[in-house]
């Protein structure tokens, strides 16, 4: 039916019936389940309408119409804020909405009818106390608790004898350590407190007594025995507050005690530590945030687009500086201060700076190693502690003299040369003294890491306390070497296994082939001390367990070499050749055949295409794990670079732990004959001989290419141009073919080898090093004329029997066994 006015419906400019703020309020938000809609059965309807089965639901016909629209205006129906069971507010006449012309004259306002509520609960308003009214509070009712040492009768003598009971029991507690009775009496006293049975303070007052009567002596910090009654407090204190739910109330309690605030800031919860006050209320959100920033944010390593410019530029400073005329310690250090200041002005990661230097370094090794060496002896990354105790015997350390800090950049005149030969000389008396004693171990004593048993028994247990994990590797270390663990910079060893690591894993494709530069800087760096052995030894492969499988591999590949190098052992053309083909006799089988050929022909001529168009398209296909090349022994190539470079102690120690390497591996004792040939050399230059010729090396002369204007029956001669020397990270190599000299390029290799004074130093050599190799030195014809000639000269200008007798043993014993591996 249309408004009775003739005109549009209009809205009341007033509230709503569900609308209950005051004036000048926000305005209440839009409450769908306010709405007549949502509320169908509070609408007051007729007895009929109530008893009809269809009358609380039924809105489309049967007469029944909604008291209004859309729950607005004027009308009688009810919702869960206004139901009958809610005193209305009382309403300002400002508040009273204006009257809307109802839609449904034909309904006449009835008695409120009481309708069944939504909300089977509807809450209570809240009455608000005026000023005149007085808020009771109830005395606080005693906790149901058996007391068993502040029982009542201490507490009804409390200050005359009660106090000082149960401060006896306490202190009696403390010096017995006896944890239970503590836990009890700590607990009596907590709850007496809370109780009002004593003060408070006062409770607090014995506790801190008792800690005081504590002496510094019986106190035990760590272990299983461990006692510190002031924490035993703090752990029943936490116990308590959670289980009685009382924070606030034990303040006074704690306070009194006199603990200081920083052990209960390392013990109590975080709820019980903001109760007393002692830290903030934002401490455990700025915890969650720490703690996710921690945990669950990605840190940013500057690895692959932010702040490239800072890598770029600290390229091109350690290529261009090193590339430099100059290596005095000045540029190094102005080199080192300039990558400082890159890595703050663009935030570069330290570890990825070592990183890149190590990189670069491996790079151009040969040619600028004297930089590095200087550069890296100079940053904050060289092991603080390796020279923070000289243990060598001999005065010299592993690193050479131009490298350590401060030292010149130019090469060493003869004054100093002759002053480091009367060093090494003193050096290595001392040497063959100690290993006439002690044998073997003494080589291990070369990298200034000699200990005595009583400090290896401290090393040992230190170790196992502050680094288990290591603690077996370590102990097997000074077990076989009797020395000190090496010291190195593990993030740099990290750094380089993390890269040798990755050429015997999976993620490898088949191209990716071990960079022998970085076997070779591995060496160098260890050999001088940066990184040590033990901290590279883990990343190498193959693993401790896969050693057996190289050892038999091996062998079967030396066998099959030696049956092939025997005559008759290769397979020639006539031995390999199979039936012809075409050698059938009936024509339907070579109709097979020539079918069955021309079959497997167009399957190779697919494959072929495949492959092509696969290679032009950039599709690789995936690589098999089973494909994959067996990765290089990294193990094996390490050993032949330290004994190239002269690391003896390191080298020992993994010969130590293979000794069948030399046997496998026909090519690593050329690598022991060359520190041998060093050790042996000042005994026998004096014996060699035509040693006043030195022309005999001298180039001859070759045929001129120009022979225009000679006499006839005449040549022309004219010197051979100079053979170049090449720097290489091998073992020297003379005469090739293209007119090149290779020769190591590390000068420095032999200065930690220990060199023969004299004959009995000899003896010493053959009963120590030289038995690592044994007969195999029959493989080195001039090793072996060497010792022979060394052994004439002895007998000659010694011919006691004592002397006699050892060269024979000797003989027998190695020499003339040897002479069977001779070529």
């Amino acid at each position: 039916m249309a408004p009775g006015a003739g005109g549009k419906r209009k809205r009341g400019d007033g509230q709503y019936s569900y609308d209950n703020r005051e004036e000048n309020s926000r305005p209440s938000p839009h409450r769908p389940g306010n709405l007549s809609l949502a509320q169908q059965n509070n609408y007051q309807h007729s007895p009929q309408q109530q008893n009809s089965p269809r009358g609380q639901y039924d809105h489309r016909g049967g007469g029944r119409r909604r008291g209004s629209r859309g729950g607005r205006g004027g009308g009688n129906q009810r919702s869960p804020m206004n139901s009958p069971v809610t005193t209305a507010p009382q309403r300002r006449p400002s508040d009273t909405p204006q009257s809307i012309p109802s839609t449904t004259p034909a309904i006449q306002a009835q008695p409120p009818v009481e309708a069944t509520p939504m909300i089977q609960n509807p809450p209570t308003p809240v009455q608000k106390a005026t000023p005149t009214q007085t808020v009771e509070q109830k005395p606080r009712e005693p906790m149901v608790y058996f007391y068993e040492y502040a029982t009542d009768d201490q507490c009804n003598v409390w200050a005359e004898a009660g106090r000082q009971e149960v401060l006896l029991a306490g202190r009696e507690a403390c010096k017995k350590k006896d944890r239970t009775t503590l836990n009890l009496l700590y607990q009596d006293l907590l709850r007496a407190g809370l109780d009002g049975r004593i003060e408070a303070a006062d409770a607090g007052l014995v506790v801190k007594e008792i800690l005081e009567s504590v002496s510094p002596e019986d106190i035990v910090e760590r272990g299983i025995g461990r006692w510190k009654p002031d924490e035993i407090f703090l752990d029943i204190l936490s116990i308590c507050a959670e289980a009685w739910n009382e924070s606030t109330s034990l303040k006074p309690i704690v306070f009194a005690t006199g603990i200081s605030a920083q052990l209960m800031r390392l013990i109590l919860d975080s709820s019980l530590l903001e109760s007393l006050g002692l830290i903030r209320s934002t401490f455990v959100r700025v915890g969650i945030r720490q703690q996710t920033n921690l945990l669950y944010r990605q840190s940013n390593y500057n690895l692959l687009r932010e702040e490239t410019e800072g890598y770029s530029k600290l390229v091109t400073e350690l290529f261009t500086t090193s590339s430099g005329e100059s290596l005095s310690s000045e540029v190094v250090e102005e080199t080192f201060e300039r990558v400082k200041g890159m890595i703050g002005a663009f935030d570069l990661d330290v570890g990825r700076v070592l990183d890149v230097t190590l990189d670069v370094f491996a790079a151009v090794l040969v040619k600028q190693y004297r930089f590095f060496l200087k550069y890296l002896r100079t940053s904050s990354w060289w092991p603080q502690d390796q020279s923070a105790k000289d243990r060598s015997i001999y005065g010299l350390g592993t690193l050479p003299k131009w490298a350590l800090p401060g030292a010149a950049g130019r090469p060493m005149n003869e004054e100093e040369r002759a002053a480091m030969t009367l060093a090494r000389d003193a050096r290595d008396r001392k040497f063959w003294e100690r290993a006439k004693d002690i044998g073997m171990k003494a080589f291990f004593e070369i990298g200034n890491r000699r200990a005595e048993s009583a400090e290896l028994k401290e090393a040992s247990e230190n170790v196992a306390v502050t680094n288990p994990a290591e603690a077996d590797e370590d102990q097997i270390w000074m077990d076989v070497t009797g020395t000190l663990p090496p010291v190195g910079n593990k993030v740099a060893a990290q750094i380089l296994g993390f890269k040798l690591k990755f050429y015997s894993s999976s993620a490898r494709d088949a191209s990716d082939v071990l960079p022998v530069n970085i076997i070779y800087l591995a060496a160098l760096l260890i050999k001088v001390g940066f990184i040590s052995l033990r901290d590279l030894y883990p990343h190498l492969w193959p693993s401790e367990d896969a050693m057996n499988d190289v050892k038999e591999a091996r062998l079967k590949e030396n066998a099959e070499k030696e049956r092939l190098s025997r005559p008759g052992g290769t397979v020639n053309a006539l031995s390999s050749a199979k039936a012809l083909t075409d050698d059938y006799t009936d024509p339907r089988k070579a109709r097979e055949a020539a079918r069955r050929r021309e079959i497997e022909a167009q399957a190779a001529a697919a494959a072929k295409a495949e492959a092509r168009s696969k290679a032009e398209s950039g599709v690789t296909p995936p690589v098999d794990i089973d494909e994959l090349p067996e990765p290089a022994e990294q193990k094996v190539q390490l050993l032949k670079s330290l004994l190239c470079i002269g690391a003896i102690p390191e080298s020992l120690y993994m010969l130590g732990r293979f000794p069948w390497l030399l046997d496998t591996f026909t090519e690593l004792p050329e690598y022991l004959h060359r520190i041998l040939h060093h050790s042996l050399n000042k005994v026998y230059e004096p014996l060699r001989p035509l040693k006043g010729h030195p022309d005999l090396r001298e180039q001859s002369k070759i045929l001129d290419g120009d022979q225009s204007s000679v006499t006839k029956g005449q040549i022309r001669l004219v010197d051979a141009p100079p053979r170049k020397i090449m720097r290489w990270a091998q073992l020297d190599k003379d005469d090739t073919n293209e007119g090149i000299d290779y020769k190591f390029y590390w000068d420095d290799w032999a200065d930690s080898v220990p060199v023969c004074q004299n004959v009995d130093d000899v003896f010493r050599l053959c009963s120590t090093l030289l038995n690592l190799s044994g007969v195999k030195i029959g493989q080195d014809s001039t090793l072996l004329v060497k010792l022979c000639r060394i052994g004439r000269y002895s007998l000659e200008t010694d011919q006691s029997e004592g002397n006699k007798t050892r060269w024979i043993e000797l003989t027998k014993r190695l020499l003339l066994p040897a002479l069977s591996l001779t070529k």
